[in-house]
């Protein structure tokens, strides 16, 4: 009888543990669930909290005007990285190579061995040149191609333009205002012969530096006489055509793409330029 009592104890001992775990097992469910009620709750309370959304709204329009900002700040860089490039002497200029050789048949090309290439390439007829080696403005009244003058084809010619190309040939030896002075003189006799012909003075190309580095003709004589040429046709009023500026690399010598091994005459498709800027100052 005493064993069965013994027993009967020890079973409400283990029920009143499992009673205990019970409770334990129950109260951390409860202490979960609340505490993850609770978060929820927090966040739901961070979305709907009138500041935040007003913050928000502000941030909204920040980023757009920050974005506009951006688009505007973007195009003006663009902008001025565009005239940054327009302007910068290492860019390539448009050059342009387009004539119309039926523009030139009633005009008269003036100029020395340059010149010659004219016909010579077959870009214009030969008879719209009087062109020979060594022609500088002080010979260039006087000498005589196929029996005629350059006034006296002029005269028979009578040419809507007259354009002259000459100076290069005189650089080594002659005076950039003397030659300048020669210009003149052969102009007014030019302008007796054809008194409704249009005198266009092009400008005299430039050479390379190489051929500058050999000190005969150079890019500081080159750019005297030019701008004595200039002066003439703006007191004038004749057409001058700057072919030189044209034909510079971006070291302010012939480009070589432009010029001759000799660093002085034109390499074929040159003539498409000058023709091409001859054409357009008249137009």
């Amino acid at each position: 009888m005493a064993k069965k009592k013994k027993i009967s104890g020890l079973s409400v001992s283990i029920v009143a543990l499992n009673i205990v775990i019970v409770g334990i097992i129950i109260l951390l469910i409860v202490l979960i669930y609340l505490h993850i009620k609770d978060d929820k709750g927090n966040q739901r309370g961070e979305i709907t909290t009138t500041p935040e959304i007003t913050a928000g709204e502000s941030n909204i329009t920040d980023i757009t005007q920050g974005s506009d900002t951006q688009s505007e700040t973007h195009v003006t860089d663009i902008a001025t990285e565009a005239e940054t490039q327009a302007g910068d002497p290492a860019v390539d200029p448009v050059v342009s190579n387009n004539y119309d050789p039926a523009f030139f048949q009633n005009d008269l090309f003036i100029g020395d061995s340059i010149s010659t290439g004219l016909y010579l390439y077959s870009f214009l007829d030969k008879n719209n040149v009087f062109a020979e080696v060594g022609l500088n403005p002080e010979s260039a009244s006087k000498k005589e191609i196929d029996g005629v003058t350059c006034i006296e084809k002029a005269q028979t010619m009578n040419p809507k333009h007259i354009y002259i190309m000459l100076g290069s040939n005189g650089l080594a030896f002659l005076e950039a205002d003397y030659m300048a002075t020669k210009m003149t003189e052969l102009i007014e006799k030019l302008e007796t012969a054809c008194p409704t012909a249009q005198i266009c003075i092009i400008s005299i190309p430039p050479v390379t530096k190489e051929h500058d580095a050999e000190g005969s003709e150079t890019m500081a004589k080159v750019n005297a006489y030019n701008g004595a040429l200039k002066s003439l046709c703006s007191q004038g009023g004749y057409t001058y055509i700057d072919i030189c500026s044209v034909l510079l690399d971006n070291e302010g010598y012939f480009a070589e793409k432009y010029a001759e091994a000799d660093g002085l005459h034109f390499m074929g498709n040159t003539y498409k330029i000058l023709l091409s800027a001859a054409q357009k100052a008249v137009q």
